[in-house]
């Protein structure tokens, strides 16, 4: 199991750089500390890979809010509350394993941290007016020394207090039901998610992302470039980085290139259909991990080792690194081969002359099979 992070604005965590699980968590709890420490906070988003590249979690950290010490906690402490359907059980539970055996001790301990208030969802909060919040934290600290209902000096605006009081809850109860919703998401469980989602006003950003995945699921393309105010290119990378297979996938790209047609659908779709003179030939695209390996195997299957090698730097995929080391072990091998070959041709001895022949021929469908 591999680590990504992506979308994230501090430096301490690079963007798209995939690393074994054990070090992202790791990493996470090491930045969480140190954001704790300075009393900052950001969000990254990141998934967790396994050696295929395909998806098992994704999801988001917020870095200095206290509410997990690192990746590893958050992934459990939100995977053993979602029930999934049957056939996805299996993926939860290699998961679950998964990190289980992948994370050191030392990183399992859960902190006791009170969280009553760190866990507020601040941009809601603030869109109550000053004063309800001074009242909603007011009632809050009186409720905890037992001194409600005392009828100190606001007790003439008690109505006004308790309707602040009973909002903040309902939107605390809303970003709680909208948690889970994501959660569920995540390990495909609910089935009317645009329709919970549809009806949210002023969505987040998790909450979009959300929506556009479904819509572009559903193949309902005009309302998933809708929600991204127009930026029909992100909404194509995300086909592309679907776990769909390669002929699904390839079908969705072309219906959605009928209706938005950009040079990042013609550079995918290039490469599903192993065009690659053609895919390398379109300018402008907007690189990603996963399109820069693309490139890397594209440059590979064009015999551009070299170029293979300096692409491969923007991506650093095992399996990539590996492929293009096979490649240069067999094109060695078919060189030394041929060069048998004419030396046999030369001394007349045609049976070894075949036999070297044949030798070529299996290495060069080697090739073409990587």
């Amino acid at each position: 199991m591999q680590v990504i992070f992506y979308n994230v604005p501090d430096s301490r965590i690079k963007n798209f750089e995939k690393m074994p699980f054990s070090e992202g968590v790791s990493l996470s709890q090491e930045v969480e500390k140190a954001c704790r420490e300075e009393g900052t906070q950001f969000t990254s988003e990141y998934q967790v890979l396994d050696s295929e590249n395909i998806a098992y979690y994704q999801g988001q950290f917020n870095f200095g809010s206290y509410e997990y010490g690192n990746i590893y906690q958050s992934i459990k402490a939100k995977s053993n509350s979602i029930k999934v359907k049957k056939e996805h059980q299996a993926d939860k539970l290699y998961l679950l394993e998964q990190i289980e055996l992948l994370t050191p001790d030392e990183f399992k301990q859960e902190e006791k941290v009170d969280r009553t208030l760190l866990n507020l969802d601040k941009s809601r909060i603030s869109r109550l007016k000053n004063w309800q919040r001074k009242a909603i934290y007011a009632i809050s600290a009186l409720s905890l020394i037992g001194l409600l209902g005392t009828g100190m000096a606001f007790a003439a605006q008690k109505e006004a207090y308790e309707k602040a009081l009973d909002d903040g809850r309902t939107q605390l109860a809303n970003s709680k039901n909208l948690n889970e919703v994501y959660e569920e998401n995540i390990l495909q469980e609910n089935d009317n998610l645009v329709a919970e989602l549809s009806q949210v006003e002023n969505p987040n950003e998790n909450q979009i992302r959300i929506l556009v995945s479904e819509h572009v699921k559903n193949n309902e393309f005009e309302q998933a470039v809708a929600l991204l105010d127009g930026d029909h290119i992100q909404v194509e990378t995300l086909i592309l980085g679907s776990n769909e297979n390669k002929e699904d996938k390839t079908e969705k790209l072309e219906e959605f290139n009928e209706v938005f047609p950009s040079n990042e659908a013609r550079y995918d779709l290039a490469y599903f259909n192993e065009e690659y003179e053609l895919m390398l030939n379109i300018p402008n695209i907007t690189m990603n991990v996963q399109r820069s390996e693309m490139k890397t195997y594209a440059l590979l299957k064009l015999g551009k080792v070299e170029e293979a090698k300096a692409e491969l730097n923007n991506n650093s995929n095992e399996e990539l690194a590996e492929k293009i080391s096979r490649y240069e072990v067999i094109t060695a091998e078919i060189s030394t081969l041929k060069d048998q070959q004419k030396v046999f041709e030369k001394d007349e001895k045609d049976k070894e002359a075949k036999k070297v022949k044949s030798e070529i021929e299996d290495k060069n469908e080697e090739l073409t099979n990587l």
